[in-house]
């Protein structure tokens, strides 16, 4: 599948090979494609709550499918590092689309107590007020001050309906991703390609189907994401009657001092 089956066929298919690859790399049109038909398909069958949550977890489902049938017919040449209580992927910045959103914001309000949601909610405000007005660059310097809001206790608190950039996020030494965190650099990160590739793949094929649907598919912070799905009474039928419903990615092209 895209470059990392031709990594495979030219003997490269190592950690070394691929630890140089970034997430807005390659997208494989044919997987893409997959994701956007399946966003039609189940508009075609309604434009309801449910039909939207569906949206989502149909390209989780997807993305797990693909990464794992690639790995059963590719071996990994050495594990992935990650165990419970590891969280250095928790303090990335995380983009998502409205269906991912719309699934997250849902699942926190059916199944979090009020505890909970709120927690979510301050944890949310506390993200937005230290990241404004910053570049990404800036932000990833100091990305240990800003854990994702829906991290508890080291661990996702929605890890089911984790966004598909989540799914990719991996490494293969622990202890360097540990580092990393403490000094807020990415660069010598080592990680495969192939779930990259395929996440973002879903991910685009994702933005397409909302695009062809009329819905909002423009790209989200987490963070704000969620902000504004809290302050509205029903976002997702707002989302499928084609109006805005997200702010998208408010993050300043010159850093302010």
């Amino acid at each position: 599948m895209g470059k990392a089956s031709k990594r495979k066929k030219s003997g490269k298919h190592s950690p070394e090979a691929a630890r140089r690859a970034r997430p807005g790399g390659g997208i494989n049109p044919g997987i893409a494609q997959i994701a956007r038909n399946n966003v039609v398909e189940i508009a075609n069958k309604g434009r309801g709550l449910e039909q939207a949550l569906e949206i989502a977890t149909s390209a989780f489902f997807l993305s797990e499918h693909l990464t794992q049938r690639f790995e059963a017919e590719n071996p990994l040449p050495q594990l992935v590092a990650c165990k419970p209580g590891c969280d250095a992927c928790c303090h990335n910045l995380v983009e998502l689309t409205p269906p991912e959103a719309l699934a997250l914001g849902q699942h926190i309000r059916r199944h979090f107590p009020e505890a909970a949601r709120d927690r979510v909610r301050s944890r949310v405000a506390q993200n937005l007020a230290l990241a404004a007005g910053k570049t990404k660059a800036a932000l990833a310097t100091m990305r240990r001050a800003l854990p994702c809001p829906l991290l508890h206790g080291r661990a996702c608190s929605v890890y089911p309906l984790r966004p598909l950039v989540c799914r990719a996020m991996h490494g293969l030494d622990r202890e360097r991703c540990e580092a990393e965190l403490r000094s807020g650099s990415l660069a010598g990160s080592r990680y495969y390609a192939h779930r990259h590739e395929i996440a973002l793949s879903v991910s685009a094929g994702l933005l397409e189907g909302c695009g062809a649907l009329g819905c909002q598919s423009g790209t989200l912070d987490l963070a704000r994401a969620l902000h504004d799905f809290f302050n509205q009474e029903n976002p997702a039928a707002s989302w499928l009657a084609g109006e805005k419903v997200f702010t998208g990615l408010p993050i300043s092209k010159n850093p302010k001092t």
